[in-house]
């Protein structure tokens, strides 16, 4: 049997390298989010999309029944992104 110390450290790692590839992902989505912004610009639209944002929970609502995840607590993290993203379109149509 694996030492229990030494499997968890090896857990923590992957935990630690999950966490960063979050963050890379998050910061991606931002800069995507950034230029979407100009996208809206040049189209004349508005930051806030209702219909996206229903498309959105629709997908991660079946993306949680898929890997057998709490929605609610998905969906609050995936709200927390979409305010994030969309504060930060509002701030690069300042420019």
């Amino acid at each position: 049997m694996e030492d229990p110390k030494k499997r968890l450290r090896e857990i923590r790692k992957e935990i630690d390298k999950i966490d960063e590839e979050l963050v890379y992902l998050i910061a991606k989505r931002i800069e995507y989010g950034k230029e979407i912004a100009h996208l809206k610009r040049v189209l004349g639209y508005p930051v806030e999309d209702e219909k996206r944002e229903m498309e959105i929970r629709e997908k991660i609502f079946n993306l949680c029944k898929k890997y057998n995840l709490d929605f609610q607590v998905v969906w609050s993290i995936i709200k927390i992104l979409i305010e994030y993203s969309k504060r930060v379109q509002r701030e690069e149509l300042k420019k």
